[in-house]
């Protein structure tokens, strides 16, 4: 075991070194002098020293150059200086007195415990190789560090440090535990928290968690807002109480408020050697919620031995904040407890769940009662398990609960796909067919997908939602099918046209509504077709619709279309100037065109200032 002596004359500080160190395993002793220390280290001699570098009767200074003369099988004794805080530049002033490094006051334990053991690491050992197997201490196993230099830095996340640390606490934990669960802890700040702040609240939350530890439990930083614990013999059931512990006991703080914390268990598989291989794969996870913690332990017990993950909390409203950053494959639901019973939670968890991400849910009742399983079932349940617990029933159902929560959301998912893949394949088909239709006309072709384009802009600044502006593009594409009946010398004809040809123009909105018509799974698709000449006073064709009684597909794509047909070349003339084409969208609006997508279509002209959208 490490021997470490903290000589300050501040008791706070040595109170505080003693309680973390020891947590790691080492045999601490403190003294508030600096003669003291020196009467000491006489007739002994520790492994190292933390000396504050304000002594009552002997300054830091003096008492480092007096333990230059204290040896240890022909070496020095390592000594790291306590800085108070904002002290000036430490670190050279720790150098110049030959001191190892510097750890800085009100202690940070994670910080405090990488010093410590950066500096043990890098003691050479006395008639011991670099390899000897590590000890039964924390301590020791820092000794055989592959990486020594870097544990001084005390920063773990994403250090090469990190990771040999905890891998010889895993070989320390297999030998003297045999399982642990490992914890991340992050503590969620409001944006608003200066740097000061955040480091304020995280030292303070440090020190709570520290001292709620036991001896056997490890605690490390593994960046800003984070702490790491290791818990060895802890059964899964009650990690979920010691969260619950910590989340309630930071309620009570100043910061408890506005903070949040959020924790990721999982457990350390100690009978695998390298650190990449120390987690489980992912295991089927079961959240137990049962205000009687002997029926928390239970089906902990039962269902960790059959390899599933299993959290335990104590209320329903410990569910409602859990499962907001947290999603297991199932919920056990106690139907009687305190405050808010199993139907209440069960009401709100269903408002918590977003479509298609439900959570399945059986309930545990230690009532017979038919009318109670009734209400569950209508509120959504999946099952109901009597207690107390069969231990193969319980096991059975959770399973089988999973199993088909999972085989629907795959069926759900498979059926997403293919409907995907059907919306692609119509989407091309569609395509294809406006730019046959399009190829009719020599003048215009692309038409149809400017016109498309336009109106999913309109649609999307008006407010339809994705699915809906994807439907107005199909809907768009196909505005002008009906042309496919009309003859090429009518549709290309470069003078002006007799009224017969005219009529025979007018003719294709009937056309594409017959077309369309026979798609009865797109019934939407014939609306832009059938209608995108019709005017909101009117008078337009075929059916002379007025103001709203004109679908409100068609309305729009009637703007989209009149402007592609403005900034377009066609047989009689060329592209028209963008500000003739404003003033005509401008003066048809509320007869022509609805005057709400006439403006919005007047919004995207005026912020087209170079006037990139006529034809190219």
């Amino acid at each position: 075991m490490n021997w470490i002596v903290v000589a300050d004359s501040n008791i706070e500080a040595l109170q505080d070194a003693g309680h973390i160190l020891c947590k790691q395993h080492m045999r601490v002793t403190g003294f508030r002098s600096g003669q003291a220390l020196l009467d000491f280290l006489k007739d002994n001699r520790p492994d190292l020293i933390l000396l504050g570098s304000v002594m009552w009767d002997i300054g830091g200074d003096e008492a480092i150059s007096a333990l230059k003369n204290a040896r240890r099988t022909g070496r020095e004794i390592p000594v790291l200086l306590m800085a108070e805080q904002g002290e000036p530049d430490p670190e050279a002033r720790a150098q110049a007195m030959g001191a190892a490094g510097v750890v800085r006051k009100p202690f940070v334990a994670a910080e405090l415990t990488a010093r410590v053991l950066g500096v043990l690491a890098s003691i050479p050992q006395s008639g011991t190789e670099e390899n000897t197997p590590a000890g039964n201490t924390l301590a020791e196993i820092a000794n055989t560090l592959e990486q020594r230099n870097e544990t001084t830095t005390g920063m773990w996340m994403g250090s090469e440090a990190f990771g040999n640390v905890y891998r010889h606490m895993l070989r320390y934990l297999e030998r003297y535990h045999g399982i642990a669960f490992q914890i991340l802890l992050t503590v969620e700040m409001p944006k608003p928290y200066d740097a000061h702040r955040r480091l304020e609240v995280m030292t303070q939350f440090r020190h709570r968690l520290q001292k709620s530890l036991r001896n056997s439990d490890m605690m490390m930083d593994t960046g800003e807002n984070q702490v790491f614990l290791l818990l060895p013999e802890v059964g899964e059931a009650d990690v979920g109480l010691v969260i619950s512990r910590v989340i309630e006991d930071w309620k009570q703080t100043e910061y408890g408020s506005d903070t949040v914390i959020i924790s990721e268990v999982q457990q350390a598989n100690l009978n695998r050697g390298p650190v990449q291989e120390d987690i489980k794969p992912r295991t089927d996870w079961v959240v137990v919620v049962d205000d009687d913690t002997a029926n928390l332990r239970m089906a902990g017990l039962i269902l960790s031995r059959q390899h599933m993950r299993v959290t335990a909390l104590k209320s329903g409203r410990a569910l409602l904040e859990y499962i907001r950053s947290n999603s297991p494959d199932v919920i056990l639901l106690d139907v009687r407890m305190p405050e808010m019973d199993g139907f209440e939670t069960m009401r709100l968890l269903k408002q918590e769940m977003a479509p298609g991400q439900e959570i399945p849910v059986i309930f545990l009742t230690a009532d017979d009662n038919a009318e109670s399983e009734m209400k569950g079932l209508n509120l959504g349940a999946m099952d109901f398990i009597k207690k107390p617990f069969v231990p193969d029933v319980l096991t059975v159902r959770v399973k089988h609960i999973i199993q088909l929560s999972r085989l629907q959301r795959n069926l759900a998912e498979e059926v997403e796909l293919k409907t995907q893949e059907n919306e692609n394949l119509s989407m091309r088909v569609v395509q294809t067919l406006a730019e046959t239709i399009d190829a009719k006309d020599t003048y215009t072709n692309g038409h149809s997908g400017r016109v498309a384009e336009y109106a999913r802009q309109i649609a999307r600044r008006f407010g339809y939602p994705r699915n809906r502006q994807n439907e107005i593009y199909m809907i768009g594409l196909l505005h002008d099918v009906g042309k496919i009946g009309v003859p090429d010398s009518v549709i290309n004809k470069p003078s002006h046209l007799t009224e017969e040809e005219y009529a025979q123009i007018k003719i294709h909105p009937v056309l594409g509504d017959k077309i369309l018509k026979k798609i009865p799974e797109r019934p939407k698709l014939a609306i832009g077709a059938r209608w995108h000449h019709e005017r909101y006073d009117g008078t337009g064709y075929p059916d002379g619709l007025i103001g709203e009684n004109i679908p409100e597909e068609a309305r729009i794509i009637a703007v989209a279309d009149a402007y592609d047909a403005m900034t377009s070349r066609r047989s009689y003339r060329g592209i028209l100037p963008q500000a003739t084409v404003r003033s005509e969208i401008e003066r048809g609006r509320g007869t022509q065109f609805d005057p709400v997508f006439a403006d919005i279509m007047l919004e995207i002209i005026d912020e087209d200032t170079e006037y990139k959208l006529k034809e190219n």
